[in-house]
Order: C-alpha cells, then sequence, then structure tokens
C-alpha cells in the first residue's frame, strides 16, 4: 500500500448510497440511461457505486457495451465480475440458509478501484447467463455495500434532482423502508395510438411502488425476492406494506411507451399474471395491506373528456390482458416471462421538457 492509496473497505464504509441497475442483456439504451444516472446520483452529493446486472444469454450483450462506453466516456473505473444463480424460491418470510446469488466479487479489483480513485465512483457489471430481472435485482442488493441501494430500470432518465429527493426522503423518515419516483409518460412526435394508451396509467398513483425508480434500505428485506416472482415491484409493495413506503412526486424518472400492440398487449398480460401471482401465492400480505382497492372516482377526475376514448380501449385491453393471463396461469407462472424486442427509443431532446408537457 503505498501513502496515497486508501485501507481496504475504508471507501466502501463511506458509500452513502448504490445505484442499482438490472438490464436485459439486449438493452440498447443503457449508456444514455447510465449518463443520466449519473448526473442525478452527482447532485445527490455524498460517495456512491453503480452496479449493472446484465442478465441474458445474448453474446456480444448490446447492454454490455454500453455500460463499457459510458465507462469509458466518462472515465470511471469499471469492474466487471460473474454471478452464480441458483433459482431456488425461499420461504417468504424467513431468511434465506443460501443466497440465491453468489457473487464472484474479485473485491481486490473493487479495492484496487476504491483506492485508485479515491471519491470517483466505480462502475460494477455483474454479468448473469439467466434472463431473469428478480435474479438480477437479488444479484445487485447482495452486491451492494451501501445501506442504501437506489433501484432504477435500465431504458429510462432520471430527473437532475430524482436521487436527492429520494434520499432526503429516507433521512427525514426513518420508519420508511422506501421512497419511490414519480414516473413520467414520454411521448415523442409520431407516436400513435398504442403509445397514447401505454402512457395515460403513469398519470395515476395506483398505491404500488413504481418500479422504474426507487430507493430502498438494504436491511429492510430479510431475504432475497424469490426467483419465481413475475412482478418484483408489486411483490415488494406487498412485502413491505403501505406504511413502509411513500411516493415523492418531486422525484420524477422518464420512461417511453411502447409503441406497438403487440409489445403493450404483451407487457399487459405480464402485469396481470404478476396479480393473479400474487393473489395466488401471497393473499394474506394482500389482505393485510389492502391492496387492489383504487380510487377510481379520483382517477376518473384526472380525465379530460377528449380521452375518454383513451379509458375505454384501456379498460377492453385490462379485461383482455386479464382473461389471456388466467388461461396462461393454468400451465404455470412462468409463462409471464416472454422476451421480446422493445420499440421503447429515445429520441433525442430533453425528456424532462417533454415530460413536463405531457403529464
Amino acid at each position: 500500500m503505498t501513502p496515497t492509496d486508501a485501507p481496504v473497505g475504508t471507501i466502501a464504509a463511506t458509500l452513502a448510497f448504490t445505484v442499482g441497475v438490472p438490464a436485459s442483456a439486449s438493452e440498447p439504451e443503457l449508456a444514455g440511461t447510465l449518463d443520466s444516472i449519473r448526473a442525478s446520483a452527482d447532485a445527490a452529493g455524498g460517495a456512491y457505486e453503480i452496479i449493472v446486472a446484465v442478465n441474458g444469454p445474448e453474446d456480444p450483450a448490446p447492454a454490455l457495451v454500453g455500460a463499457r462506453a459510458f465507462a469509458d466516456a466518462a472515465a470511471l473505473p469499471l469492474v466487471e465480475m460473474d454471478a452464480l444463480v441458483q433459482p431456488v424460491a425461499l420461504p417468504l418470510v424467513q431468511p434465506a440458509a443460501v443466497p440465491l446469488v453468489q457473487i464472484d466479487a474479485r473485491d481486490a479489483d473493487v479495492a484496487h478501484c476504491d483506492a485508485a480513485h479515491g471519491r470517483t465512483p466505480v462502475v460494477r457489471v455483474l454479468r448473469l447467463a439467466v434472463r431473469s430481472k428478480v435474479a438480477a435485482w437479488n444479484a445487485i442488493r447482495a452486491s451492494a455495500r451501501a445501506p442504501i441501494v437506489v433501484f432504477t430500470d435500465a431504458d429510462v432518465r432520471l430527473a437532475p434532482d430524482a436521487i436527492r429527493l429520494l434520499l432526503a426522503r429516507l433521512a427525514a423518515a426513518p420508519a420508511l423502508a422506501a421512497a419511490a419516483g414519480r414516473e413520467v409518460a414520454v411521448l415523442a412526435p409520431g407516436d400513435g395510438l398504442v403509445a397514447r394508451l401505454a402512457a395515460l396509467p403513469h398519470r395515476f398513483d395506483f398505491g404500488n411502488v413504481p418500479g422504474r425508480l426507487y430507493a430502498l434500505r438494504s436491511a429492510a428485506l430479510g431475504e432475497p425476492i424469490p426467483s419465481h416472482v413475475l412482478h418484483e415491484d408489486a411483490y415488494l409493495s406487498v412485502r413491505l406494506g403501505r406504511a413502509r413506503f411513500t411516493r415523492v412526486e418531486g422525484a420524477l424518472v422518464y420512461l417511453r411507451p411502447p409503441t406497438r400492440w403487440r409489445e403493450y398487449l404483451r407487457q399487459r398480460v405480464r402485469n396481470e399474471l404478476g396479480k393473479l401471482q400474487l393473489a395466488a401465492e401471497f393473499p394474506d400480505l394482500l389482505r393485510a395491506h389492502g391492496f387492489g382497492v383504487y380510487p377510481w372516482r379520483a382517477f376518473l377526475r384526472g380525465i379530460r373528456a377528449r380521452e375518454y376514448p383513451l379509458v375505454v380501449l384501456s379498460l377492453a385491453t385490462r379485461l383482455y390482458a386479464r382473461a389471456r393471463a388466467r388461461c396462461e396461469s393454468r400451465r404455470g407462472f412462468a409463462r409471464g416471462w416472454v422476451a421480446l424486442p422493445s420499440t421503447k427509443r429515445w429520441t433525442g431532446g430533453d425528456p424532462a421538457a417533454a415530460g413536463a408537457q405531457r403529464r
């Protein structure tokens, strides 16, 4: 160790938060997402690390290419490692005797980056051969070195003050386990009916943890998410309970809605399958916290008259998705994960300005 080196573990002990990004190996938008994450994390203040869990068998993986390009352009240290996944469903509330994810941590590489770069954030990429967002989520949480993990999707853009607002909310309320951002769907010129239909529900608060951006106290969950869960953010909502999470209205995360019917309907069916799975496997949690009851009258007051046809079509697609999900669930909930090419692309410009026009 040289006089300028930090002792092993010193930097890790001072990390304020980890930013975790579960990313499908085929994700083409990751570099742009990481750019917005870094800007928001820098504005939050304090030392942090970024962990990207690239899951899926693609080789070469566009997500891995994007992570490397981001680290290179930002002149940030990058450490890549493998994560071995055991697809075992765990008991709901008992801590796991064996973790779902084992990390080939290469602690020496991480410690070397910490010592060499001081407070400069280290980017760690975890490679998982299995295609599973839950496995990626568990890998991030198992590998995170900070007490708070800010989870975000791989195809979104964060407002500059989003992470700061989430961390401030947790600091002000020690009893809270999680603070979530507000999702804003951004429509691009030329987006048609499908995109407008998919964007509509994001205007309303359904009382769940919005999965695209939230800060979680790592110690708040005693066990990994069971590996067979389809809807990890809905599971997290019922696992924590309404009293232990909140939504921070000013912490904005921007998303692009799907633009093709096949992708949109598959997304709706997957969501309905996730709800059916929660009702079938975790009914006590659903009843205990009152999930599934929505303020429909308040929702209707927030809809403009010219949007009524969209509402009718949205309800029709929901009925279709629920019926399709019931049919598919008879053959097992594992059918809920079907990889589809994404049409959700960012076309440039300021998502904050575009989103503000469409909220």
